[in-house]
């Protein structure tokens, strides 16, 4: 009995504070859920001497600190909690540690513990794939985050916060349309949450649905009125939209909430100066100057505004005082340079690049501005230099890589200019004039399927911007996509009837899909909305020419000439009537003016080349006109049927045969080239009559009345 007492009595000691170190324990609990943190911590601290091995005082005192954000303390805690304790029982010390560590911006260690914790739990909590797949967003894995987030809402299917925070890692990956379709998830699952609103407006402005932006952006103001940053945005919005007179209001409103927002004088002043309203840009920015005269900034501001305003002179004069006030204003320098550059003062403005540089090598605008100088300057080796720099500068500005890519485009490397193009894209993947650019070079390459994605991509910004229109129906025009011109811009005349150059690109399909009686209407029709349209009178001309009518034909396309007299096209007009005249010296004379007009106009080259070949004196230059066509458009199957064409009227059959095949190969949806190629094999001595009946009977199968005609007269 006496050991057994004595066992008894030793161990006695041992409950006694076990019992003790527990009451500590639950005082530090309640205290620290009263908010009493020092006491909490003094109670836990007394658990942990009475019981150094206690996992779970380690556990409370941890938590307490991770309530009054000593994120440290907390983590070092969880650490010896877990070092006592590494069981599966306590698995929510990696969890709480994982939540301290992101708390204290270290989200690498705090993935590694959301690892742990799911590991070791026979059933991973919702909680633990969210707070991962938080930390994962915070390191940038967001493959990683969307993964946790969708096996989170396998456990968790109706908690917004989930679908919320994978449209977010969606936006970083770039998948806006995904990320749209999450948070109107959430949206129905949270209405009236105005940051979430606000995420899906971000993502459809991304998208380019600039529309759908703007009706968030409006929606989220309206629970949140506060929220400056979707006033400025919605602002962008508009501007993507060239809607300018409602981002300038947007603009000016956000000033009035936060005058330090970045850049938001620069995009008001770009705003303003394209509102249509002259003169209330000048007078914004001067009442401003009246009210700080020696704000270097705000000269530069209202001298991009009249510098846009095509009134570079005045903007220069504003310039000179921001430099004269701040001569260490890299971006008055840049901004001057652009000015000078505009009026072709090249030297002056290189100097002012130059300058802009010396100030701050960092600014990626002023390389761009001196390699566009350098450009016009025919130095295209120091313009790619400078373009190098621009993005050591700044990998993320995205018209850097237009610019190299329209050197390329020049050098005729589209390959390597279609690469520029994307990686542009890819940083401003709502950039419409960069997809317009990429349409030509994937065109070039014969690569027509990815030119229309192009097309529609542009369309479906809906844009407020007519001139954009335009030079997307000349860019469908010269790809010779008639069928898909036609109805684009049938769907723009019905949405709006008041815009001459729609109907001039509409008038332009029908006219190369053989509706010459629908072409003259719409022509006729855009005259009567702008009486000045050198377009419409250049195209009603050259379809007049198609109707025999060459007179009248000329007419027009002098007339048109007399509104804007370096319409290199007008040119080229008047070549076709020329040739349809079969006055060849004159047609190449009048190519050539279009070159002197335009050296960019490629198209010059395969139809100069074609007015050649009937020109015995000119042959040498034929072959060096084709060569250039071939180089400088090799995907266009035109260049091909051309030459076909010509080796035509030179007796050359066989060698027009095999021009048509190559032609067929990059296009087998070409009527022409069919029909020609069977009277090529008809005119040869080689190919069998029967050969040339299927090219003739394939070409009336894809439409063509040539080749029905055809099929009569040598097929009976």
């Amino acid at each position: 009995m006496k050991i057994n007492l004595l066992i008894i009595l030793f161990l006695l000691p041992i409950y006694c504070f076990a019992q003790t170190a527990d009451a500590l324990m639950d005082s530090g609990n309640t205290k620290k859920n009263a908010e009493d943190y020092k006491g909490a911590i003094a109670d836990f601290t007394q658990a942990i001497q009475l019981n150094p091995k206690s996992a779970k005082a380690y556990f409370y005192r941890a938590n307490t600190y991770n309530a009054m954000k000593d994120y440290p303390a907390a983590i070092k805690d969880y650490g010896i909690s877990l070092s006592l304790d590494p069981s599966a029982a306590n698995v929510d010390a990696y969890v709480y540690r994982g939540n301290a560590n992101s708390a204290n911006k270290n989200d690498t260690a705090a993935v590694v513990d959301f690892t742990k914790a799911i590991a070791m739990s026979k059933a991973p909590t919702a909680d633990m794939y969210h707070y991962r797949a938080n930390s994962k967003l915070s390191i940038q894995d967001y493959t990683g985050a969307v993964e946790d987030f969708t096996t989170a809402m396998k456990i968790t299917p109706d908690d917004p916060a989930l679908f919320e925070y994978r449209g977010v890692a969606k936006s970083n990956l770039g998948d806006f349309k995904g990320a749209v379709a999450d948070y109107d998830i959430a949206d129905k699952l949270q209405p009236k949450d105005a940051e979430l609103i606000y995420y899906r407006a971000n993502a459809k402005g991304n998208s380019g649905d600039f529309k759908g932006a703007i009706a968030d952006y409006t929606r989220s103001l309206s629970i949140d009125p506060n929220r400056v940053e979707a006033v400025f945005y919605r602002g962008n919005a508009e501007g993507n939209m060239k809607d300018y007179p409602a981002a300038a209001a947007d603009y000016i409103k956000t000033i009035g909430l936060k005058k330090d927002m970045p850049n938001v004088y620069k995009y008001l002043a770009n705003a303003l100066s394209h509102s249509g309203d002259k003169q209330a840009g000048i007078d914004y920015f001067a009442k401003l100057i009246e009210a700080d005269p020696n704000n270097a900034d705000l000269y530069i501001y209202s001298g991009i505004v009249k510098s846009n305003m095509n009134d570079k002179p005045a903007g220069i004069i504003d310039f000179d005082k921001a430099i004269e006030l701040n001569p260490n204003s890299s971006d008055a320098y840049q901004n001057r340079a652009d000015a000078k550059f505009g009026i072709k003062l090249y030297d002056n403005a290189k100097t002012d690049a130059d300058k802009a540089i010396e100030l701050d090598p960092k600014n990626s605008d002023a390389y761009l501005t001196r390699a566009n100088i350098e450009v016009t300057l025919k130095d295209t080796v120091s313009a790619l230099d400078d373009v190098a720099h621009a993005v050591a500068a700044n990998p993320k500005n995205d018209y850097a890589y237009i610019v190299r890519g329209d050197i390329d485009m020049h050098k005729r490397l589209y390959k390597a200019a279609l690469a520029d193009y994307n990686i542009s894209l890819g940083l401003n993947p709502v950039n419409v004039e960069t997809y317009l650019r990429r349409s030509v070079g994937r065109v070039r390459i014969g690569d027509k399927a990815g030119a229309m994605q192009d097309y529609n991509a542009i369309v479906s910004f809906n844009i407020k911007d007519n001139y954009l229109y335009k030079r997307l129906g000349d860019a469908m025009n010269d790809a010779g996509f008639y069928k898909e011109e036609l109805e684009i811009f049938d769907a723009m005349i019905a949405r709006d009837t008041t815009i001459a150059s729609f109907y001039v690109n509409r008038g332009v399909a029908k006219q190369h899909l053989g509706d010459n009686d629908g072409a003259t209407a719409d022509y006729n029709f855009a005259l009567k909305l702008d009486t000045a349209s050198s377009d419409a009178y250049r195209n009603r001309g050259s379809n007049k020419i198609a109707l025999g009518d060459y007179d009248g034909a000329l007419k027009d396309i002098k007339r048109g000439l007399e509104f804007n007299e370096k319409d290199d096209e007008a040119f080229f007009v008047i070549a076709t009537l020329k040739m349809a005249q079969k006055n060849y010296e004159s047609a190449v004379d009048n190519y050539n003016s279009v070159l002197f007009l335009n050296l960019d106009n490629i198209k010059v080259y395969v139809n100069r080349a074609y007015a050649e070949s009937f020109l015995p004196v000119y042959q040498e230059q034929m072959t060096a006109d084709f060569n250039e066509a071939f180089r400088a458009d090799p995907g266009n199957e035109q260049n091909y049927n051309m030459r076909g064409l010509a080796y035509m009227n030179l007796n050359n059959p066989n060698a027009a045969i095999i021009d048509y095949t190559l032609g067929i190969a990059l296009n087998p949806a070409n009527p022409e080239l069919y029909v020609n190629r069977g009277l090529a094999k008809i005119a040869s001595q080689i190919v069998n009559r029967a050969e040339a009946c299927k090219d003739f009977t394939i070409a009336a199968q894809l439409g063509s009345g040539a080749a029905i005609d055809a099929l009569a007269h040598y097929c009976k």
